[in-house]
């Protein structure tokens, strides 16, 4: 009984040998596959081969018996594909008997021819893992494959990653980017792996995350809200997304949040170069909220033309204060308005009568955000014209005469009310005159001694309490002339004799002389002559037994004013009567 050991797929399993043939497959190139028998040390053994083809012993190269230091044992190189008989012959040694030749037909199947495959489409970092699919080469491919990380031509020892499958997807992310090799073997269908085909993946390294220029983001509310601009490698491909992972705009540097309310907004962007994907950065954009609007005192300001207003002064309503501007002009409606003064207090410019608007805003020092408007009122009310003055009688009398009564009117174009004020003092250098009289549009003085006076009158608007710059006008009383002078007084005469001149040199006056007045009554309203002297009529000629006496009266009046009157009497006496003669 002989037997013979096959081992594997390609080796002889050791069990006893039948009496006819058995067969056994082995893949081409199988080397040094060993075979063996159960040895007898009283036995020799003989190997042969027939190349069932040609019923030959094959060419060298072919199919080689290499013997060992054992006869019972050898190994063969199987290099050409094809069907061989191996037989064995045992012979004794003490006898020299052989034994029939015991055969086993050994098939040398061809490899599987490498697989077809193709790369897989670069992927970029990050990306999921590409499946790799491969597909028969034909030949004794029977569509078994195996995948290995490492070339199993160059490591015999290689262990397939991935065992008879037509695809194989690496289940470790790529850590870099780079190339990764996989190899992929076909076996036939009796478990010829033939040689493998490389796979090659590729993994494109990320862009970097896009830079933002101009940061930080940061806008005041109701201002407009500012360009996001992203720079990087590739151009214009950005990606634009919100918080919540909404797609907001792609394919552009640039874009404008569409958020109008105070609040803190979180944003990504993220730049596409080729198919590959840069990672997110990340950027906030805050709308300020504005501060509060200021607060100004007095709300308000009025004043009359000429006088020196106060000051307005801002106080902020903000947790801390900021700057305070002061415009001339909205500012909202008018961006480019330059501000007329900053800070607090504040001093009112104009000095032309009008209303004026006065525009305060208050910037917070942290995030020069704007607060909304508050306005004040600044009024510089006209004055009243300088009134006109008319005085009835005259504005100079004569000691004794009743005073004059002043008369005020407005002038032409005035603002006034025909309110008058009436001053002994000037009120302009002296503030804090008191009237003599007012809203009245007369006045008379009370003054009674001879001598100039002067007054001022102004016109007040009742509206506004505003009083116009004064008039001044005088009131003058003058003395009376003195009383004329006559010696004698009576002047007498005779009767008979001719009227005499009141005259000089016995009329004497403090005036000139020629301003003399003459009347024949007392009351001054009978006017008989006038100038430096007077003669009675000729009709005046008393009476021849008793004495007469005819009064007349003479003023001085120089100018306006008379004197008092002097009365002169003409006293006629009559002639005395003669007693009789005597003569002794």
């Amino acid at each position: 009984v002989i037997c013979i050991l096959f081992l594997g797929q390609s080796h002889l399993m050791a069990q006893t040998l039948p009496s006819s043939s058995t067969t056994q497959t082995v893949c081409v190139g199988s080397l040094a596959e060993p075979y063996e028998v159960v040895p007898i040390s009283t036995s020799s053994y003989s190997w042969s081969i027939i190349d069932q083809s040609t019923g030959n012993s094959p060419l060298g190269g072919i199919a080689n018996i290499s013997n060992t230091a054992n006869d019972w044992y050898i190994t063969i190189d199987w290099a050409t594909p094809g069907t061989y008989t191996l037989s064995v012959m045992e012979t004794d040694i003490t006898s020299a008997c052989s034994s029939l030749l015991v055969d086993i037909v050994v098939t040398v199947e061809d490899l599987a021819n490498p697989p077809v495959v193709s790369n897989p489409a670069a992927i970029c970092l990050n990306d999921p893992n590409p499946q790799m699919t491969a597909s028969t080469g034909s030949g004794t491919g029977n569509w078994i494959f195996n995948w290995y990380d490492i070339d199993p031509a160059t490591n015999p020892a290689a262990t397939p990653i991935a065992p008879n499958s037509a695809t194989y997807t690496d289940p470790t992310p790529y850590p870099n980017p780079g190339t990764y090799d996989y190899w992929v073997t076909e076996e036939s269908v009796n478990g010829c792996e033939g040689f493998a085909t490389m796979v090659t993946v590729t993994v494109t390294p990320l862009p970097l995350a896009p830079a933002l220029v101009n940061l930080p983001y940061e806008a005041c509310f109701g201002l407009p809200n500012p360009l996001f601009t992203a720079s990087g490698t590739g151009g214009t491909n950005f990606n634009w997304y919100d918080a919540a992972g909404n797609s907001l705009v792609n394919n552009t540097a640039t874009y404008t949040s569409t958020e109008v309310n105070p609040s803190t907004y979180t944003y990504f962007v993220e730049e596409t170069v080729g198919s590959c994907t840069s990672p997110q950065m990340t950027f906030t954009f805050t709308i300020h909220a504005p501060p509060a609007a200021p607060s100004i005192n007095p709300i308000q300001i009025t004043i009359c033309e000429g006088e020196t207003p106060q000051d307005f002064s801002a106080t902020t309503n903000n947790s801390s204060s900021g700057t305070f501007t002061w415009y001339d002009v909205d500012p909202v409606v008018n961006l480019g308005a330059v501000s007329i003064g900053t800070g607090s207090p504040f001093y009112p410019i104009q000095t032309t009568p009008g209303i004026y608007t006065y525009w305060l805003t208050e910037t917070d020092l942290t995030t020069a955000c704007v607060s909304t408007i508050t306005t004040t009122l600044f009024t510089i009310n006209e004055l009243p014209l300088i009134p006109t003055v008319s005085a009835s009688p005259s504005a100079t009398i004569c000691d004794g005469d009743p005073n004059a009564t002043f008369t005020a009117a407005q002038g032409t174009g005035s603002t006034g009310t025909s309110d008058f004020t009436w001053y002994d003092v000037d009120p302009v250098t002296n503030p804090v005159a008191i009237p003599l009289a007012t809203s009245v549009n007369t006045f008379t003085p009370t003054q009674t001694a001879v001598q100039l006076y002067t007054f001022w009158v102004t016109e007040t608007n009742s509206v506004t309490g505003c009083e116009g710059l004064p008039l001044l006008f005088t009131f003058e009383i003058i003395s009376l002339p003195a009383v004329p002078t006559y010696t004698p007084n009576p002047h007498e005469i005779c009767y008979g004799d001719p009227n005499p001149a009141f005259t000089t040199p016995n009329l004497g006056s403090s005036a000139s002389g020629v301003n003399l007045i003459w009347y024949d009554d007392v009351t001054l309203t009978s006017q008989v002559g006038v100038g430096a002297s007077f003669t009675p009529p000729s009709w005046v000629t008393g009476s021849a037994n008793t004495v007469s006496q005819t009064p007349y009266w003479v003023v001085d009046q120089p100018g306006t004013c008379v004197s008092p009157s002097l009365q002169i009497i003409l006293q006629i006496n009559p002639l005395p009567t003669p007693g009789p003669i005597y003569h002794n």
